[in-house]
């Protein structure tokens, strides 16, 4: 879904094919691992390469301020607070997260901007908002997409050696962990232990992947739990099998708190099962509800058939579609 932007939404001093050379920044909040990747996956894309990777930590006086509120500062300001990031300024500036949104306020006078995800202010301070559609952002200029921007191409990924004689069918499982939307008690990783022991009762096996948020109490209950199921635990100290594990396993268990794993998981093409962690925020549900309803996953239960006869997912891959309308609406060849 997707709201079709004009070339004459825009100013014309914007519309003008970019020149050869220009200077192409990558704003992120310094630790935000995982916007880090939407943002990357996006410059990949759309600007081959071509772009600096500029991590945003502010100085303490601006840097937790409400970009509705750094919107209306004098403009000497609001390039006081970008002061420290290095010159000269680009030509264009792809921000996400809360800081990287104010460094596109404070130059988007003098650089095309594009920022993803609800940047806290009107979309019109932009030149281009790419928004999932369950942030229910309204704009000409706004970008709709069906869930997280990721970089995944399923025909680059080598499934690990070592997990290649795991009985089948293998059933991978993304673990999410501790956020502001919940946190994971140890009550819950046996239940979801006891669930997929349940879920494997016909013989196949477990591929589990932890993230970095996952607790690591989370693995030794993992371990107590699914005695006598064939399974393989990541460590977190070899070398991190995802997302090369997606290519090899034949139905994929995500946790529902992690949009971008379950965005990822959806380009594979394969069941996809949903497990819910108690998340209570209404657009989590709204994005897994448009998740269903379209076929891309469905709600994980012990009862789901892995191998469903004649299964064929859509598959879940929005930055193309994206790359496609940046170019229109940039006026680019």
């Amino acid at each position: 879904m997707a709201i079709c932007l004009e070339s004459a939404d825009l100013p014309k001093n914007k519309l003008k094919n970019m020149k050869k050379n220009i200077i192409n920044w990558v704003c992120v909040d310094a630790q935000k691992i995982g916007t880090w990747k939407q943002a990357e996956a996006l410059a990949e894309s759309w600007l081959d390469g071509n772009y600096h990777k500029k991590p945003i930590n502010l100085s303490t006086w601006c840097r937790w301020m409400p970009p509705k509120l750094f919107a209306i500062l004098p403009k000497f300001l609001q390039m006081l607070a970008v002061k420290g990031l290095k010159q000269p300024l680009p030509d264009l500036v792809i921000a996400a997260g809360r800081q990287a949104v104010l460094v596109a306020i404070a130059i988007r006078h003098k650089a095309k901007t594009v920022v993803l995800m609800n940047p806290g202010v009107p979309s019109h301070y932009f030149d281009v908002v790419i928004a999932p559609v369950h942030d229910q952002l309204v704009g000409k200029n706004v970008i709709l997409t069906q869930g997280a921007i990721h970089g995944i191409e399923p025909s680059q990924l080598v499934f690990p050696e070592h997990l290649r004689n795991y009985p089948g069918p293998k059933i991978g499982v993304l673990l999410g962990g501790n956020s502001i939307h919940g946190t994971y008690e140890n009550s819950l990783a046996i239940d979801f232990a006891n669930d997929l022991k349940r879920f494997c009762t016909n013989a196949g096996s477990l591929i589990i992947t932890p993230s970095r948020r996952t607790p690591v109490d989370w693995l030794e209950v993992f371990e107590k739990n699914l005695n006598g199921t064939s399974y393989w635990i990541w460590d977190q100290k070899t070398e991190n099998p995802y997302p090369g594990l997606l290519s090899g396993v034949d139905a994929i268990v995500v946790c529902e708190d992690s949009i971008s794993m379950a965005s990822e998981a959806c380009v594979m093409g394969k069941p996809v099962f949903i497990y819910q962690t108690g998340v209570k925020k209404a657009k989590f549900k709204h994005f897994y509800q448009q998740l269903f309803d379209k076929g891309y996953a469905q709600p994980f239960s012990v009862k789901a058939k892995i191998n469903q006869d004649n299964f064929e997912a859509p598959t879940l891959k929005e930055v193309d579609r994206v790359v496609e309308q940046l170019r229109l609406i940039f006026n680019q060849s």
